[in-house]
């Protein structure tokens, strides 16, 4: 008896417990990036972004996705990818979560100090 009700419970719990997980997150590789100017469709509903992002481990790939809404131009994204290229689910990224490799690529622009 002991066994069936945990068994039952287990079984329930996975089952109710399956709609609070973020399966397009589930097993995801983690990129961050910085965002850029956006790419906007033909149809000018969507805007798509092609920008470098880099894994924890400072490794960089071309990313490329589509956003219903513009987001803000310099803003860290955390992104979820699955299938090598598939951009699953994206948020903003605080900086100090954002890799050191990210960071040191954004600071190599020159500075222009305008003279008097």
């Amino acid at each position: 008896m002991k066994r069936i009700l945990t068994v039952g419970g287990v079984v329930l719990l996975l089952v109710f417990g399956w709609r609070w997980i973020d399966t397009d997150r589930l097993f995801a590789d983690v990129y961050c990036a910085k965002v850029p100017v956006p790419d906007t469709a033909e149809q000018g509903a969507a805007y798509t972004y092609e920008m470098i992002a880099y894994n924890g481990d400072g490794k960089k790939r071309p990313l490329a996705f589509r956003s219903a809404g513009r987001l803000g131009e310099g803003e860290f994204l955390k992104m979820y990818v699955k299938d090598e290229q598939r951009v699953t689910a994206y948020e903003p990224a605080v900086e100090h979560e954002v890799p050191s490799a990210l960071k040191d690529e954004q600071t190599d622009e020159p500075v222009t100090i305008p003279l008097p």
